[in-house]
């Protein structure tokens, strides 16, 4: 019963995989370094295949490929999405070697991670130093509650009092 169940799932397992649309597919109307998604969802970038001969029969660019996005790239330790959606960063990998047939760069993927960012000194940013900001900011506000107090007493006049 077991070997009849485990026939069955294989049978119904192995269609249900040829049903999922080709690369090219998800990058029609896109153009090149687009972003892309597949069935799953899995998100990407169009890129295009340079060793690619495009059928010319076919509506759609049969080498304009949604891939992962570090794929189209030398770059290492750039920002990427992952094909969870999660943000990422482009790493080379260790014992992979990149197919001949494609001029993708496969061995440098999206991986978990961080972009290194520059801390605020180190890009010209710098934070307002409390100490120095809150005695000018008590000045401005005395003044302020002194004209408040001068507009609300009326206009005074050079001469004095007008006599009645």
């Amino acid at each position: 019963m077991r070997a009849l169940l485990l026939l069955l799932l294989l049978a119904l397992a192995g269609p249900a995989a040829a049903n999922v649309p080709a690369a090219y597919i998800a990058c029609d109307g896109i153009d090149e370094g687009g972003n892309c998604s597949l069935p799953g969802p899995r998100y990407g970038v169009c890129v295009r295949d340079t060793l690619c001969a495009d059928d010319a029969a076919t509506d759609e660019d049969d080498c304009l490929l949604c891939v992962d996005p570090c794929w189209g790239t030398d770059e290492a330790g750039g920002y990427c999405v992952q094909i969870t959606g999660e943000d990422g960063v482009c790493q080379p990998q260790d014992r992979c070697t990149d197919k001949p047939e494609t001029s993708f760069r496969e061995c440098n993927r999206c991986v978990d991670g961080e972009v290194p960012r520059t801390e605020p000194d180190e890009g010209g940013c710098a934070a307002i130093d409390a100490a120095a900001t809150l005695p000018w900011l008590a000045i401005l506000l005395a003044l302020g509650l002194q004209l408040r107090r001068r507009r609300a007493a009326g206009p005074r006049s050079a001469a004095g009092p007008t006599p009645r």
